[in-house]
């Protein structure tokens, strides 16, 4: 399994078949960019709370 899919997967942001089914290629990008942008905003928050 592609590695984007799999994060994507991993993050319950669509299932498997929402990907096949319903949603695009510049879908998937921009829930990777979502994933991306929560991961490092979860950061800051852990930093900030040191």
């Amino acid at each position: 399994m592609p590695r984007n899919i799999g994060a994507v997967l991993s993050s319950r942001r669509a299932t498997l078949h929402e990907l096949q089914s319903v949603y695009g290629q510049e879908d998937l990008h921009d829930l990777l960019e979502i994933i991306i942008v929560d991961g490092y905003n979860e950061r800051l928050k852990m930093e900030r709370g040191k």
